[in-house]
């Protein structure tokens, strides 16, 4: 349903993209000024709409949680910008404006799934860089239809439209890309040691704190659209979580105790992924990428157990082809996987 605020005194309609334009315009210009208060004069001549058209936009944009205050006389301010939690999608698209790739947001307090929703789009040739977030999922799903369990409001739980240059053979590369991207970000951002576990989860001290799903469309020779499904453990305890979960999971907050305002977190990892997706579309890109995945695949070398369609193949991990696979060595015999369920066997 369109967002809709309509004008009594007649002068406006804001309706739909309108409206988000609006909140968008807005948002930009206090954030320029982010601690001080803005005149209304100034916000309705620069933005060219009535003082109750602004009062309503403001409004709009305290309910998507951003923190912004009014005092007679002297204006508009906001404050803590950085630090807010709750999913904004104008806040996202402001945080995301100058990122290549990912531009627009859409939310959605729940819903089934985030990759139904991508996949929508795509099938109506929807554009690239449609980033798709919600606060819960009801349908939620990983590798092999299991379900993916997530605190509401305490998760980042988000899907992105991509229209790579690449073939259905090659889509395993973008999971190997988002693995990268939230990696990179929990390390230089919260200071957390994640490790990649092939082909789609990132873990910490052995508990899962992120998992990926990648889907793609296309024929033989290319790749309508792909699809790739994020979700990160963020804001939760130890307490939030039931008792079957405790041993096998975890978040950015169990592990540095500090909550992690989710929009900045998703702007962080949106944009790191788009200078690999970027990368992926160039020869010497994906093998770059390779190279850093390799280095950095905890799986590599261990001793695994693959199980691909009810057969249990039991060896050590010895590669990742130039698809993204696994290469599985048992005796004397080498196994290629381009999609498995993997279990760590031994440590290194």
């Amino acid at each position: 349903m369109a967002d809709a605020v309509s004008d009594p005194w007649g002068d406006h309609l804001l309706t739909g993209n309108n409206l988000t334009n609006s909140r968008y315009r807005l948002l930009e210009y206090l954030a320029e000024n982010e601690g001080e208060f803005v005149p209304g004069s100034a916000l309705t001549d620069r933005l060219g709409f009535s003082r109750q058209a602004l009062s309503k936009v403001v409004s709009a944009l305290k309910e998507e949680g951003l923190d912004i205050i009014s005092v007679p006389q002297k204006g508009y301010m906001i404050k803590n910008i950085m630090e807010t939690d709750r999913i904004s999608p104008t806040l996202v698209d402001f945080l995301l404006r100058d990122d290549p790739i990912f531009r627009k947001c859409i939310y959605f307090p729940r819903i089934t799934s985030t990759q139904h929703v991508i996949k929508d789009l795509a099938r109506q040739d929807a554009p690239e860089g449609i980033v798709a977030v919600t606060d819960e999922q009801t349908e939620g799903r990983g590798r092999r239809g299991r379900s993916w369990y997530a605190p509401v409001s305490k998760n980042l739980l988000f899907s992105v439209l991509i229209r790579p240059e690449l073939k259905p053979g090659d889509v395993q590369l973008l999971n190997l890309a988002a693995g990268l991207a939230v990696r990179s970000v929990l390390a230089g951002g919260y200071g957390i040691g994640a490790k990649l576990k092939w082909p789609n989860d990132i873990l910490v001290n052995g508990r899962k704190i992120c998992g990926i799903l990648s889907e793609a469309a296309g024929e033989p020779d290319r790749i309508y659209y792909a699809v790739t499904g994020i979700g990160l453990n963020v804001n939760f305890t130890e307490e939030d979580l039931e008792e079957e979960y405790r041993e096998i999971a975890t978040s950015i907050m169990i592990e540095r105790g500090v909550t992690a305002p989710r929009p900045l977190l998703l702007a962080r990892i949106l944009k790191t992924l788009s200078s690999l997706i970027i990368d992926l579309n160039r020869p010497e890109g994906i093998a770059k990428l390779l190279s850093v995945y390799r280095n950095e695949c905890d799986t590599i070398g261990r001793e695994v157990s693959v199980l691909q369609d009810d057969n249990d193949f039991r060896g050590t991990a010895v590669g990742i082809t130039e698809q993204g696979a696994l290469v599985v060595k048992s005796d004397n015999e080498e196994k290629i996987f381009a999609a498995a369920d993997v279990h760590h066997l031994r440590m290194k």
